[in-house]
């Protein structure tokens, strides 16, 4: 076991190569690591799994914390439990003190699980149970404690394999596949090899330098043992080689020899290219490609593609037939899925995709089976994003995948659709700067195809963005351009899997209270409302109806209404595995909690909806919301000088994400906590900033809430007529007898500063 402990520098290790695969790998790396789901290693022996657990660590939100490592394979059953779990004094013989075990000891860290395929099956459903509930109980213990890190597992085995054999738990399996990352052996990176062998020489007693022709004899030797082997022979040259100049006649004492084949295509080559096909099971590639080019040379003449091949013509008919069943049956599952789908029951979809994805893995790369994977992963990135939120790096892998194998097969229109699903993950992440231009790219493909439902898609993606950027009135103006208001009762559901018109519904309400048109923003409300009624039938169009209703609810601080809605959609989420509208509810539930004065209650409530259900899935989107209702819920419970840090921390994301939806509203919180301090000049300055900031962005409701509580600052400070001129300076261009409880209190300050 091996740990790099608290407190240390994080000391990244070094990985070289720049071959395709390579770097697609590290693609893929960096968008997880910063996760903390759980991530399966997959790779040959010696290929580097431990480095890349090692680096996903290092890239994590906690590269400081412990890194703990133990080899499933290399110890008895009873050490592994013994040092996962740890135990308690007395729990066996042997057992004269208390021993934490690696899910303690791992803290916020990453544990590595290397050679999981190796754990016994007897010591699975305890991971599981780890992994499920994120609790643990060490042996001979009663204590619970709680699992705090994140795993990654390793395996040089064909962990699906195992499941089909039975030897492996298919529910751990999913658990621990959240992300997979495929480590290339190095016979798919043989261009890296001479960087690595310079690499490795660096790293030796004494230099070491290659000559072009020793090096061109790395590259073309076969590396069974991989990256691993290769550092094996570089080391023993350090150590026992005399020349320090490598030359192919002192590399050929330190290379196994290998065959020789008497054909005319050398067999090494031959092989090279055949491990280079794409898809996992080679052997199954190569055997396709061997039979479609024994039809095609035959005129489709079964028996003789039989002779050509050296088997019999039944043999031929058996792999054929073979081929076809997998394709049905994937075609079945794409068939089924999309039942599901329709119906919004996403988490009966995902399995039948993945199966679907299964039996064409390594089908050859015909048009219909590419139209077929291409259905295959695009609906799962649908699913996948309907599950887990918007930010979904799952969702993200299969809408990329789907762009990969869709490319030069499908259509422009259907590839512009799928720049939806890659919006939605910069939305969630809050990179509203990616996600702006992603969708001007998507509006400009959609209008050139010429589909009205992609340019609605488009739309409704560019006012969500412009809402969080803080422009509300082009939010407005584009829902307007994409016909999306004023709307009916019909939905629009299409490629996206969700109702298109009851999210536009929503940021018209939003962005309607935010210019100040309330009367609008209630009807908006009044609809969404209405819409969650006759939505019911579908889940997630009914999630995202009572989202926007519960959100207007809670601006127009209506919480007899909030309440039901809030605990609507936080049931309808759990029932249905929509993640991250039960954390909108929670979070809604919290602001009810919190008119009641059951702050403690109202604090979890809207710390876990964020942490737990949304910044846990890698999301930052309702940051802002999140917290001014937090900070104001802490200045109600006593706690100003926490709700001050926390507005200063916010302000500051907020910012760095270009997040301005309620930038107002949290310098308004500051300026009033500062006030409770006795910071008296801090709080006019921040609320003089909200005003200030509201004005620019049009942000009617958090101008209003700062001009009330500055009016009664300059008041409480004996500049009345200061207040007041200043206050009536701010009501003078609205609408007095808008439905608006903050209008309301205006005008009574306003009236109480008259007299």
């Amino acid at each position: 076991m091996r740990d790099i402990p608290v407190g240390l520098p994080a000391i990244e290790p070094r990985v070289v190569g720049r071959a395709p695969a390579f770097l697609h790998l590290l693609r893929l790396l960096d968008r997880v690591a910063h996760t903390d789901r759980a991530v399966l290693i997959s790779g040959p022996t010696g290929s580097g799994k431990e480095v890349m657990a090692q680096l996903i660590h290092h890239r994590s939100r906690a590269p400081h914390a412990p890194f703990l490592d133990i080899n499933c394979g290399a110890l008895p059953e009873h050490l592994v439990e013994a040092e996962l779990f740890g135990y308690a004094k007395g729990a066996f013989t042997g057992a004269v003190n208390s021993h934490p075990g690696h899910f303690e000891r791992v803290g916020t860290g990453t544990l590595f699980l290397d050679e999981i395929g190796e754990l016994p099956l007897s010591l699975q459903p305890k991971l599981l149970r780890v992994l499920e509930t994120r609790s643990f109980r060490p042996l001979g213990s009663t204590e619970v404690k709680r699992f705090m890190g994140r795993v990654v597992a390793a395996s040089h085995r064909d962990l699906e394999a195992l499941v089909r054999e039975g030897r492996f738990r298919e529910d751990l399996y999913y658990r621990l596949a959240v992300f997979v990352l495929d480590v290339p052996g190095l016979e798919q990176r043989r261009e890296d090899i001479p960087e690595l062998a310079a690499h490795f020489a660096a790293l030796q007693p004494r230099a070491l330098t290659f000559t072009e022709a020793a090096l061109n004899r790395l590259q073309h030797h076969a590396w069974p043992g991989n990256i691993r082997q290769l550092r094996s022979v570089i080391d023993r040259l350090g150590v026992l080689s005399e020349a320090s100049h490598i030359t192919p006649e002192v590399l050929a004492d330190f290379l196994d020899p290998q065959p020789v084949g008497g054909s005319a295509v050398d067999p090494l080559t031959l092989a090279d290219a055949l491990i280079a096909l794409p898809g996992d099971d080679k052997l199954a590639v190569a055997e396709q490609l061997l039979i479609d080019r024994a039809m095609q040379l035959s005129e489709d003449n079964k028996s003789a593609a039989a002779r050509l091949l050296g088997v019999s013509r039944k043999a031929v008919e058996r792999r054929l037939a073979a081929r076809g069943e997998r394709q049905r049956t994937a075609q079945e599952c794409l068939e089924e899925a999309q039942r599901h789908i329709q119906s919004a029951a996403f988490k009966d979809a995902v399995p039948l995709l993945r199966m679907g994805l299964d039996r064409v893995r390594n089908a050859a790369p015909e048009p219909g089976v590419q139209r077929l994977t291409y259905d295959l992963y695009r609906l799962l990135g649908v699913s996948l994003r309907s599950l887990e939120g918007w930010l979904s790096a799952d969702a993200l892998q299969a809408y990329e995948a789907a762009f990969k194998v869709g490319d030069g097969v499908i259509d422009d229109s259907e590839l512009s659709s799928l720049l939806f699903g890659i919006w939605t993950t910069q939305l969630m992440a809050m990179d509203l700067g990616k996600a702006r231009g992603t969708v001007q790219e998507m509006l400009q493909r959609a209008q050139g195809c010429g589909d009205v439902d992609l340019v609605a898609e488009a739309h409704v993606a560019m006012a969500n963005t412009l809402f969080w950027l803080g422009d509300s009135a082009e939010a407005l103006a584009c829902l307007h351009r994409g016909g999306l208001v004023p709307v009916g009762t019909q939905e629009r559901c299409r490629t996206q899997g969700f109702d298109l018109i009851g999210l536009a519904l929503n940021f018209e309400g939003l962005a309607a209270f935010q210019v100040g048109d309330f009367e609008r923003a209630q009807v908006a409300r009044e609809r969404l409302t209405l819409r969650a009624r006759q939505t019911a039938e579908h889940p997630l169009n009914q999630a995202i109806a009572l989202q926007g209703a519960a959100w207007l609810a809670c601006l127009f601080e209506d919480m007899a209404a909030l309440g039901p809605l809030a605990a609507e959609l936080e049931a309808l989420s759990a029932r249905h595995g929509f993640v991250f509208y039960l954390g909108v509810g929670q979070i809604f539930r919290g602001v009810h909690l919190t008119s009641e004065g059951r702050f403690d209650e109202a604090e979890t409530a809207i710390r876990d909806g964020f942490e737990v259900h949304m910044l846990r899935n890698g999301g930052k989107l309702f940051y802002s919301f999140h917290a001014w209702k937090l900070g104001e819920l802490l200045l109600q419970a006593g706690h100003a000088a926490e709700s001050d840090r926390l507005m200063s921390q916010a302000m500051d994301v907020a910012l760095d994400h270009q997040d301005r939806a309620y930038l107002g509203e949290l310098l308004d919180v500051q300026g009033r906590a500062r006030q409770v301090m006795g910071d008296l000049e801090g709080a006019e300055d921040a609320l003089r900033s909200a005003m200030s900031t509201s004005l620019a962005l049009g942000a009617v409701p958090a101008r209003l809430h700062a001009a009330t509580h500055l009016a009664q600052l300059l008041h409480a400070s004996g500049r009345t007529r200061a207040a007041r001129e200043m206050l009536d300076k701010t009501l003078r261009p609205l609408d007095k007898k808008a439905p608006f409880s903050g209008m309301h209190r205006a005008l009574e300050v306003l009236t109480q500063l008259a007299t």
